[in-house]
């Protein structure tokens, strides 16, 4: 027997050690390698050299050879990623992934993205259908070269991708608008509270401060709407109510300052797009040369070209506009048609069949009206991004922009999703612009609400042309902010949004930046970084202020002198947001507004807690001093089931750990393979450096044109997505922690190894 258990031991270790060797080969087998091989459309010889992080300088006589060559780049790095989200926008991902997947590409079928991007190509100005050739022609040359050698990810699901097309781009680009744009559900809440008193509804759906960092002044100002006042108010909630106040996670911040207020005498610009960040992370970055012209930022995959970065010019960055481009509407369907005023029209009819991974296809029936389709049993979605004739991509032209004006004019061409533009210029000069198409709807609405389909003054009358949108250039404070806050005021004639996110961001970075100014002082890279990772919160302050006569002593004391700072090794935060969220979900429960999920502007919240006794009656919330003292209650012991009793061992960090996910992740026993680290991360919503779990600064960008050359750009993991890569987590320290030191910085990365040569 004995002898017998040495044989089966020995035999398993051999098995484990095959198994090891064999992983181990095929890891290696699939990194990228330094092949140039042919691209068929190549025209003159391309050299690129590759920096010690990964980062490659495309240097090209032509923008089209350019574009090729990133492409066969971009699928040596990103090749699975490229696949997912081409799956994804055609609604194909449970074909690769399996169920867990199907709401996905439900809705994406609902949608009809592939039929948009289809459709949108021939309608493409021809400069830019040639530019998504020319990024397909080096996608493919990849796919032809490598063979079995595609990545990790394409051996264990036993895939191959086809062709990559124009098409293909234009999903990415489908993706963004559905992740930038969507506001319909919002519409649909909205809509199921019609029955609010008008003043509840007036205060539970605005997000309006009495200081909203406007850079388009407003003409009549916006005022916070003060506490309803109920007449008769009851503070039982319905059983409609919203049962748990969810957290929203939104971001993304940019900063010029201009060289009066800077140590270089140059501007600076800062920009940190917050977004989901999975594994690999979205952006790729990459630098051009390009007939003299120097281009260096982030791709993103599927994409031509920089989309946010800096030449030798100019240097610029976005944050969401939230320009409200979907409007529902509401149909009548009578024997398979809407009514049209005194006609009707016919409803198509799509079937669309969903194949699943491991289960039998899936039978999807889509309706759709010319108003859109329906996301609802009678709600119809008309969105700029359903319309072929919207979609542009002049992202080449506005990197390749030689001034200002040209930069400008290259922007007029990009019709969404809507963005706000800083730039700063090497001649000295700041500027703020809007892009994208705004809507003209029927005189004196604004398209919060649905529309009634049936009648046709309700419908677009076309859009502001968006040589029209505002803009600044220079402006007299020396700096611009944006951090998806309420940026155009009622001065433009317009309506562009009642979908804003809170200013308390935009708040923030400009009381920091006129902080770090004052009586002369200079902003450098350094301290612009330092705003870029602030994690304080105003808000959240005061709201403990007005929490503090009803804490328990321990708590009292733990709170002593707080700033406000999303701090990751305390317990401060967690409790904080804990008792946000519950004095939140009750204000809602008791004025009984429907649909779960809605949530509480940040203003709204600390409106509640800051106001006194006689109007917290007057608003039908009852006795404030008992229902304050029930709401820590409330939210502590809720704390304490998910984080234990001893609140010493409480933390935020513990909370908000970071939740990057790769799909193979998902599979049992393979999350330590593709997942980044779960680490204990500071920041939050609702202070600059926003971190959610899975939701944050998708990369950090900084360029002082004092010192252009030391730009710092950092992602969160690194440029390659290929498990066993050097440059897949290389640049996760400097992402997590900062770079106060610039090692980051391009001067600190010199060129390694032999350049690539790729000839036609």
């Amino acid at each position: 027997m004995r002898r017998a258990l040495v044989v089966l031991g020995t035999l398993l270790f051999a098995l484990s050690l095959f198994a090891a060797v064999g992983a181990v080969w095929l890891v290696k087998r699939n990194l990228p390698d330094d092949l140039a091989p042919a691209i068929p459309s190549l025209r003159e010889a391309v050299r690129v050299t590759v920096d010690d992080r990964g980062v490659p300088t495309i240097a090209a006589r032509s923008v089209d050879d350019a574009l090729r060559v990133q492409g066969y780049l971009t699928a040596r790095e990103r090749l699975f990623q490229l696949e997912l989200q081409r799956r994804a926008g055609e609604g194909r991902l449970a074909e690769l992934l399996g169920k867990g997947a199907l709401d996905l590409d439900r809705r994406r079928l609902t949608f009809g993205y592939a039929r948009v991007a289809a459709r949108a190509v021939p309608l493409l100005p021809d400069v830019e259908r040639v530019h998504l050739q020319a990024l397909s022609d080096g996608i493919n040359a990849f796919l032809a070269s490598h063979g079995g050698r595609l990545g990790l990810e394409f051996a264990l699901l036993g895939e191959r991708p086809r062709d990559f097309t124009p098409a293909d781009a234009l999903l990415v680009m489908l993706l963004m608008y559905e992740d930038l744009t969507t506001v319909w559900r919002d519409e649909v809440a909205r809509d199921a509270n019609r029955q609010l008193p008008p003043d509840v509804a007036r205060f539970v759906f605005s997000s309006v401060s009495s200081d909203d960092v406007t850079i388009v002044p407003d003409g009549t100002p916006l005022r916070p709407p003060p506490l309803p006042e109920l007449s008769a108010a009851t503070e039982k909630g319905s059983a409609e109510a919203a049962a748990e106040h969810a957290e929203a996670a939104a971001g993304s911040n940019s900063f010029v300052v201009s060289g009066a207020l800077t140590k270089s005498g140059k501007p600076i610009l800062a920009n940190d797009p917050h977004l989901t960040i999975n594994m690999p992370a979205l952006w790729l970055p990459m630098r051009f040369e390009i007939a003299g012209r120097e281009v260096e930022g982030v791709t993103l995959p599927g994409l031509p070209g920089v989309v946010l970065g800096k030449n030798d010019a100019i240097a610029w960055g976005f944050t969401n506009l939230y320009t409200d481009v979907q409007d529902l509407y509401r149909e009548k369907i009578v024997d398979g048609r809407a009514v049209r005023g005194d006609g009707s029209e016919g409803v198509e009819l799509r079937i669309e069949t969903i194949p699943v991974r491991g289960a039998a296809p899936e039978r999807l029936e889509v309706r759709e009206t010319s108003h859109g389709p329906l996301v609802t049993k009678e709600l119809a979605l008309k969105w700029t991004a359903l319309d072929p004739r919207n979609l542009r991509l002049p992202t080449v032209e506005v990197m390749m922009a030689g001034t200002p004006a040209d930069f400008d004019r290259a922007l007029d061409g990009f019709f969404g999703p809507a963005q706000n533009v800083l730039w700063a210029s090497a001649g000295g000069d700041i500027g703020w612009r809007a892009t994208g198409l705004i809507p003209l709807r029927r005189t004196g609405t604004d398209g919060g609400l649905p529309y009634d389909g049936a009648d046709e003054a309700n419908d677009w009358k076309g859009f502001l042309p968006p040589s029209k949108l505002p803009r600044v250039v220079n402006p007299a404070s020396g700096f611009l902010v944006t951090a998806n806050n309420r940026v155009i005021g009622t001065g433009f004639p317009v309506p562009v949004s009642t979908h804003f996110w809170s200013s308390v961001r935009a708040r923030r970075i400009r009381d920091l930046i006129t902080t770090a100014t004052r009586g002369g002082a200079k902003l450098d890279r350094r301290g612009v970084e330092a705003i870029q990772l602030d994690i304080v919160s105003e808000p959240m302050r005061r709201l403990m202020e007005a929490f503090g006569p009803y804490l328990p002593p321990d708590l009292s004391k733990l709170f002593s002198g707080w700033d406000g700072s999303a701090d990751a090794p305390t317990p401060r935060f967690l409790i904080a947001r804990a008792l946000r969220n519950q004095l939140a979900e009750r204000t809602l429960e008791v004025w009984k507004v429907r649909s779960a999920g809605m949530s509480l502007a940040e203003e709204r919240v600390l409106d509640v807690a800051l106001a006194d006794r006689a109007a917290w009656r007057r608003a039908g919330l009852g006795e404030k001093a008992a229902a304050m003292k029930l709401v820590v209650e409330k939210a502590l012991r809720s704390l304490a089931e998910a984080q234990g009793l001893d609140r010493s061992r409480w933390s935020w960090g513990e909370r908000n750990r970071l939740n990057a996910r790769h799909p193979l992740g998902l599979v049992p026993g393979l999350a330590r393979v593709f997942d980044a680290p779960r680490l204990p991360m500071p920041g939050a919503s609702g202070v600059p450096r926003v971190q959610n779990l899975g939701f944050g600064q998708s990369m950090r960008f900084i360029v002082d044109w004092g010192e252009p050359d030391a730009a710092t750009l950092v992602v969160p993991f690194g440029v390659s997505g290929h498990v066993g890569s050097p440059h897949r987590m290389d640049q996760f320290p400097y992402w997590k922690d900062g770079d106060p030191a610039g090692a980051a910085t391009r001067l600190a990365r010199p060129p390694a190894g032999r350049p690539l040569l790729f000839v036609p």
